[in-house]
């Protein structure tokens, strides 16, 4: 990973709907260039236009999970026709900085849909207010609090798929790791791990994804500790993972090396390399042909692992 990755033109159907959407003035912003609020206002501007025209599910409902004075929220996601007895623990991209439970609305129902059952969205504290190991602790609670609750919830009696996209897939490998550590590793049936931004701080990365990563570890980022890199996670009891990525993100680079990874401790997993595809390409998945491929192979993935 020492020179930049060469990146091919965004697929025409995508670069369209960019061009509306920062027509519109919802185009995703910089953070690193603005007050974090000022960021997260223009951002939730992004995250509304892509919202729009949701897909319809069957009930949703809001939770708050206790973790000691605070709390961590999620919202559960139930399918129009349930046909999985596994469940679904998804965790939200936008660099640890952003998102919340509205943003990534849209892609929870359609993972709910397609799946097939229940899909539970995680809140984790964003940065740089919370930084490492906050959000990854966060996203731990939730799956033993979740599993713990799932009768009361409507959650399937099967194994956990924990997806998660860009930063949320990051947290969703850590999250594995430790859960691996305590002995809890069997709750998980497989990883879904949309984009991840798997590789830590390093020179070549884009000055945006530098101050990402700045944000995130705080105090840390000078030296970040093994534990917060999921390149340097210990995989070898990992579950079977599903690896999906565009050929126009600049952290295609990053699926690449993880799969390398995992090929030599020699678990079960699948990388689709997707052609055109940018990063956070899923907000697309219902009007891109092959954004919505990709959701459907990471469906099939994880049927293949059901329980």
């Amino acid at each position: 990973m020492n020179a930049p990755p060469q990146l091919k033109p965004v697929d025409p159907v995508i670069a369209e709907l960019q061009l509306a959407i920062a027509a519109a003035g919802c185009a995703q912003v910089d953070p690193s260039s603005l007050p974090i609020h000022e960021a997260r206002d223009q951002q939730n501007r992004y995250f509304g236009f892509v919202n729009r025209n949701p897909v319809a599910t069957g009930p949703r409902l809001d939770v708050a999970m206790p973790m000691g004075s605070a709390e961590v929220a999620a919202r559960i996601y139930q399918p129009t026709e349930l046909l999985s007895n596994d469940w679904v623990i998804f965790v939200r991209g936008a660099g640890w900085w952003a998102g919340d439970l509205d943003s990534h609305d849209n892609i929870c129902r359609m993972t709910a849909q397609a799946m097939g059952c229940a899909v539970a969205a995680v809140d984790y504290r964003r940065s740089p207010e919370h930084t490492f190991p906050t959000q990854r602790e966060d996203v731990v609670h939730a799956i033993r609090w979740l599993s713990a609750h799932r009768q009361e919830y409507g959650l399937g009696a099967g194994r956990i798929i924990l997806w998660g996209e860009s930063a949320g897939a990051s947290l969703c490998v850590l999250a594995a790791q430790r859960l691996e550590q305590e002995g809890a590793d069997t709750l998980l049936s497989a990883l879904v791990l949309f984009y991840g931004n798997l590789g830590g701080p390093r020179e070549n990365l884009r000055k945006q994804s530098k101050w990402v990563w700045q944000q995130y570890l705080g105090a840390l980022a000078d030296s970040p500790p093994d534990e917060a890199v999921p390149l340097k996670a210990k995989v070898a009891s990992f579950p079977p993972v599903w690896l999906g990525v565009g050929d126009a993100d600049p952290l295609i680079e990053d699926s690449q090396a993880f799969s390398q990874r995992l090929r030599e401790a020699g678990i079960l997993h699948a990388l689709h390399v997707y052609p055109g595809m940018p990063h956070g390409f899923t907000v697309f998945s219902n009007v891109s042909e092959v954004a919505g491929q990709a959701l459907r192979d990471a469906v099939s993935f994880c049927q293949q692992q059901a329980s």
